[in-house]
Parts: C-alpha cells; structure tokens; sequence
C-alpha cells in the first residue's frame, strides 16, 4: 500500500507539473507577445492602450506589464524629445548660408547642410549611405586641411579659391570616436570689394601723379629762381616743394601696395644676403651719412630665396624706418643689420636704439598709414606706409614680420623667409 500511494503522489506532480507548465507557458507567450507589441509601438500615448494589461491586481503579469509599459512611455518620451531637438538643429543647420560638413578621421562625411551640397553642386546618390570628402572635393589644400586637424595641430583657417576653410576638431561624442567641423565661408563678394578698392586706389594714385609731377616741377622751379635771387620768399616756396616731394612719395607707396595686392604669386630666386645688403646700403649712404648714422652687419646666412626687387624694398624700408626714427643721440646712431638661419627660415632682423615703441601700438604699427607720432613723423617725412609694405612683401614670401620693443629700448624688426624655391 505504501508504495502505490508513493507511485501514486509522484504520478500527481508528474501530471500537476505537466498541468502548471502547459498553462504557465500559454501565459509566458501570451504576456510575452503583448509586451513585446507594446514595445515596438512608435506611437506616444499618454493612457494605457487598448489591452496592453489586464486590470486585475491578481493577474500574475500585471506588475511585470505594467512596469514595461512605464519604460516604454518613458522611452518614447526621451525619443520624442531627441527627435524635437533634431528638428530643431536640423532646421538651423541647414539654414546656415554657409556649407558646412562634418567628417570622421577617415574622411567620411558624417552630416552636411544645403549649402554645402550647394557650393560643391553634389547631392548624396539615392541608396548610398557612405559618402567621402574626397569624393565631393578634389581640392587637396582641403583635404589637407582636414587631415591636418585629425593630427593633433590647431584649428585650420585658410583662404582657398573664393572661400575660406575654417576646420576643427568637435568634441567627442562617444569614446574613440572624434569628429572635424569644416566651415566654407563664400569670399566671392568680399574679394570683389577688395578688387574695386585696389583698382580706385591704384587708378586714383595713376592719376594724380600727371598734376603731382607738373606742381612739383613748377615748385622747383620757382624755388631754384627765388634762391638765385636771394628773395625772402624762399622760406615760402620750401614747403611747398616738400610736400609735393611727400605727397610723390606717397603715391609711389600707394601704387606699390596696389601691385602687391594684384600680385597672386612672385618669382623667387636664390640671393646672396651680402650682396643684397651692399646694394641697399650704396643706395641709403647719403641718408645715413647726413643723419650721422653707422650701420654694422652680421652675415650667419649666406643665402636667401626671395624676389630680389621685393626683398629690396623690404631691407630699405626697415633701414630708412630706422634711420628716421632712432633719433640724434650719440647712443642712438647704430644700426644692427643681421641675417640669420633658423631651421628652415632666413632671418632679416634690423635693429636701432631709438625711443622704442610702446606696447599699445605695437599691434596696430603694421597697418597703413597707422603712426605711433602723427606730428613727428609728418615732419619726418613718413607715409605711414612703410611698415604696411614691408609686412606685404614678406607674406607674398609665405614669411611672417614681427617687433620687440619697448620705451627707451629702441626697436628690433625682424622678418621671416622660407627657404626654398
């Protein structure tokens, strides 16, 4: 008896087993159906949808189902807002006048605006998802650019064509992933200014010069007549020869910062620095002479690569910019001339001992007809000018002009070439 009511009771939780699986796995599929529809549901509803769970505290699933579909509200809450600023940075992005990509290190466009398909007149091909920047741009400054960025350097601003690049680097969205911005700012309107400014300077400066050359002659001329006859008029004839040999002096600037501006590229030879240098000083030796000055030169570069007639007018610029303005003391009357090596730059460095200039107007001094002493330098003879050309011509090189300076300390001026061809 004993051992067939234990065959008995196994037999029951046998088939009570078989009983509780069939009705707990009808529910398992049945609740895991509902919640999986619930959640692939797109749709953002507020209220419970329509037999999502059964309100029936007891039912065994409702807490589970109702848990899910908490989640899920919370979930499509969260999308929706994502989707809103999206929206809303997609609107703004692609309102930008200006093109704008972004792209990965491999150069794969991540995001582009209207613009951008604009400027470079392309449009993403229909079923392509992976498009590249060399693909749309086959400028290589571009794409150098960019690369230039992903290694690690600073942000790149360069002028190419009618635009200008600005790229840098985004911050990271997500772990070892880093992403550039390029920003192509159209310049056509704005180099078109600039072509219309140059041009009236450059004809304006043309055509003053006829009437210049007829009052500057006139003026010499009555000038030498009054001298011969020793008239007290003299002192009244004097300034108008020199403003008219100011105002020559002037123009000639003019007309040549107006060649510079349309000059696109120069023709660079391999100088000698010692030569240069002795033509420069042959032709200022009696400006220096008069002004009781001594200039000394260091040669540690032999050699140069620049246009010989712009190299020319930058050494005479800084040599005639010192020589007026170092003043008439006795300390003041050396001028250092040296030319160095650094790496692969050629250094021209002109220095004097003069009052030296202040630190407010040292980042200005570069502009044309800028002047740290308005008075003085009328009186001296200056444009305002010289700088500005000196400053031109050495970018025209791909070099840099930079100043140290201070009150007292007399200035150093110090230009930068690169070498090569």
């Amino acid at each position: 008896m004993t051992l067939m009511y234990l065959v008995f009771f196994i037999l029951g939780l046998i088939l009570a087993w078989i009983v509780s699986y069939a009705v707990f796995s009808r529910k398992i599929r049945t609740q895991t159906k509902k919640m999986v529809q619930l959640m692939r549901a797109d749709e953002l509803k507020l209220d419970r949808p329509d037999d999502a769970y059964e309100d029936d505290d007891g039912h065994f699933f409702a807490d589970l189902e109702r848990a899910s579909y908490t989640l899920r509200r919370k979930y499509l809450r969260l999308k929706k807002n994502a989707f809103d600023e999206r929206a809303v940075f997609e609107t703004i992005f692609s309102g930008l006048t200006e093109a704008v990509v972004t792209v990965d290190p491999n150069l794969r466009i991540i995001s582009f605006n209207t613009a951008f398909m604009q400027q470079f007149k392309w449009a993403p091909a229909v079923g392509t998802n992976s498009y590249f920047l060399q693909d749309v741009i086959r400028e290589p400054e571009i794409l150098e650019s960019f690369k230039k960025v992903f290694s690690g350097e600073h942000a790149e601003r360069k002028n190419i064509g009618e635009f200008q690049l600005f790229a840098s680097l985004l911050p990271s969205v997500e772990d070892h992933k880093t992403w550039a911005l390029g920003v192509f700012y159209d310049m056509s309107e704005i180099q078109k200014t600039e072509k219309i400014r140059v041009d009236f300077v450059a004809n304006a400066s043309h055509e003053l010069r006829t009437p210049l050359t007829v009052i500057r002659g006139y003026a010499d001329l009555l000038n030498a007549n009054l001298q011969k006859e020793n008239s007290v008029h003299t002192e009244l004839s004097r300034p108008i020869v020199e403003s008219a040999h100011n105002m020559t002096l002037l123009l000639n600037d003019l007309l040549n910062l107006s060649r510079l501006d349309n000059l696109n590229k120069i023709e660079k030879v391999k100088l000698n620095t010692k030569e240069v240098t002795a033509d420069i000083l042959g032709e200022l030796e009696p400006i220096i002479s008069m002004n009781n000055k001594k200039v000394i030169c260091y040669f540690n570069e032999e050699h140069v690569f620049a246009d010989y007639s712009s190299l020319t007018q930058v050494l005479r610029n800084l040599i005639v910019n010192a020589i007026r303005y170092s003043g008439t003391e006795k300390d003041s009357e050396v001028i250092d001339v040296r030319w160095n090596s650094l790496g692969n730059m050629t250094q021209l460095v002109v220095k004097d001992r003069g009052p030296g200039i202040g630190k407010e107007h040292q980042s200005r001094i570069f502009e044309r007809f800028y002047r740290v002493d308005k008075g003085r330098n009328r009186n001296q003879g200056g444009s305002g000018l010289g700088l500005a050309l000196v400053k031109h011509h050495t970018k025209m090189h791909g070099g840099q002009i930079s100043v140290r300076s201070d009150v007292g300390e007399g200035c150093e001026f110090t230009c930068e070439f690169p070498g090569g061809l």
